[in-house]
């Protein structure tokens, strides 16, 4: 009998030969038409779950990319270590630990465990007597992690005791964005800021490529790891709110970060990857000034309706006018103007390469020089003026009724929500210090 090789395109000598097919492996100690089937799968006595995890196994591309159903009883030392809005999030050591391969070209490839290594857990509200919406979360980390996302995620497992589902992923030792620009803006210089933006945008864009809209994307969602190297990584965490681009949220209210939600969202309208984009530019003013958008402002009506006149946030003195104009093109209030992350990322690629080499264009220099001037002067920033408050920067209900209706009552408003959006900003009343 013939068997059709679906991977023949992508069998590499380096990669061994497999054990079962005896054809070359797809990747390093893993074969793509043979591996996924022989995953050995622990069940977890809900049907549900056993089927999600069988399918994600089907489709891993790499050995340590298989997730499992994990024991709870195999995780120890759990440990809260955030709270938001949609869920607990927990440090751990998970004991058999997650698939690693070693070795190399000449001497062959191993498969082996990392035992008790440390890992995080994501638990959802309401997850004890309903696995769906638990899944659509997880479901969607693993969709984006199919399509490149840096995020590590093993599985799944349950609290014994609470009976809530927990995702099992990689666990961040540098904490969020916001947490690790209040500890280390003082040491970060262009160079490692524009690097974090380009694993970000990356990120951002295979979340997309996924045919995902993450619908809540703030510094607080942006988890930042350092390896045995000291190589920083930052990756996209918190789908918990992502939705596919074809589905609608509530008009009447949404869940957010105000400072990070885009106009158009305030106003009712619908959720687009533009407006993932917007939020992208106000991460990149946070990451200028390492201080939050809009310090100082109180997260009500006044200040969305700020907002959807064309408020932005500020930048740091110096910071290179190039930077400044891509993000305010991120924050453009018309959503159509906005850029890809696609595109986004390959300009920080771009700038992460010119600073990290020599031989360059007068133009290519010029850039340079900017970064580093503005590195000079954004460390004389004084410390009191970085200090951040965590509390309010969590997802909250938004009420995008009160905003509209402000909007709509005010005599001085002179276009139609419908289509405000072909201008560069919105002809909102200067007094809105008078609207409630």
């Amino acid at each position: 009998m013939i068997v059709m090789d679906f991977y023949n395109d992508i069998r590499k000598p380096i990669n061994g030969i497999c054990e079962h097919c005896k054809r070359f492996n797809t990747k390093p100690a893993w074969c793509q038409m043979c591996d996924p089937r022989r995953v050995v799968q622990e069940k977890s006595g809900d049907q549900n779950i056993d089927d999600c995890i069988k399918e994600f196994q089907l489709k891993a591309t790499a050995f340590g990319n298989v997730i499992e159903w994990i024991p709870f009883n195999k995780l120890e030392h759990i440990k809260m270590i955030g709270k938001g809005g949609f869920g607990s999030v927990y440090s751990s050591t998970w004991l058999d630990g997650k698939r690693m391969v070693e070795g190399d070209n000449n001497l062959g490839y191993v498969r082996y465990r990392k035992k008790s290594c440390d890992v995080a857990l994501k638990t959802l509200p309401g997850s004890q007597t309903s696995s769906s919406e638990f899944l659509n979360e997880f479901k969607n980390h693993m969709k984006c992690r199919l399509k490149g996302s840096a995020l590590e995620v093993y599985g799944l497992t349950q609290h014994t005791e609470t009976g809530q589902y927990m995702m099992v992923y990689q666990y961040a030792n540098r904490g969020n964005l916001h947490d690790f620009l209040a500890k280390y803006f003082r040491e970060l210089v262009w160079q490692n800021k524009i690097k974090q933006l380009a694993d970000i945008s990356y990120d951002l864009s295979r979340i997309h490529k996924a045919g995902l809209i993450h619908n809540d994307f703030h510094s607080g969602n942006i988890l930042i790891n350092q390896n045995i190297d000291g190589n920083i990584i930052s990756y996209i965490t918190d789908l918990g709110l992502s939705r596919k681009q074809d589905e609608h949220n509530s008009k009447e209210a949404i869940y957010g970060v105000m400072p990070y939600v885009a106009p158009e969202i305030l106003m009712g309208q619908k959720y687009t990857q533009e407006a993932d984009i917007y939020s992208l530019g106000v991460i990149m003013a946070e990451i200028s000034t390492g201080k939050w958008p809009y310090d100082g402002y109180k997260f009500e009506t006044k200040l969305a309706l700020k907002i959807c006149k064309g408020f932005r946030p500020e930048f740091a003195n110096g910071t290179p006018d190039c930077y400044i104009d891509l993000a305010k093109q991120c924050m453009d209030a018309n959503p159509q103007k906005r850029l890809s992350a696609e595109f986004v990322n390959s300009k920080f690629i771009q700038w992460k390469i010119i600073l990290e080499s020599e031989n360059l264009s007068d133009e290519e220099l010029d850039i340079k020089k900017k970064f580093i001037d503005a590195d000079n002067i954004i460390k004389a920033i004084s410390l009191k003026s970085l200090t951040m408050i965590q509390n309010k920067y969590c997802s909250t209900l938004i009420d995008v009724q009160k905003i509209t209706k402000n909007i709509r009552v005010s005599t001085q408003f002179g276009h139609s929500i419908s289509k405000q959006f072909g201008s560069s900003t919105l002809e909102l009343p200067d007094n809105i210090n008078d609207l409630n």
